[in-house]
């Protein structure tokens, strides 16, 4: 729950830095996850089977955050539109 929740949560933020700074916890929440599933099948929880499967979609979900992180400005911009001109000195 914690990943689409920093997504969601990173997405109201008003730089492109920002969001990619909440993208960067879902990476990490990801990586909790996969840590939780190691613990859940070698306890039993889960069979090798379902490890395998739940791993896997964990994986590609922090492979699809990672390029998305990768694709914001490097030099981000305000999301926010401004019809305001700038004042000179």
């Amino acid at each position: 729950m914690s990943i689409p929740a920093n997504i969601a949560e990173g997405r109201r933020q008003t730089t492109d830095a920002q969001f990619a700074r909440y993208l960067g916890y879902g990476l990490n929440s990801a990586s909790e996850l996969e840590y939780h599933l190691i613990v859940a099948r070698d306890t039993g929880i889960i069979t090798e089977d379902e490890f395998a499967t739940l791993a896997a979609q964990t994986i590609s979900v922090r492979k699809m955050l990672y390029t998305l992180i990768k694709r914001l400005p490097a030099t981000p911009p305000n999301r926010k539109s401004t019809n305001a001109t700038p004042k000179s000195p």
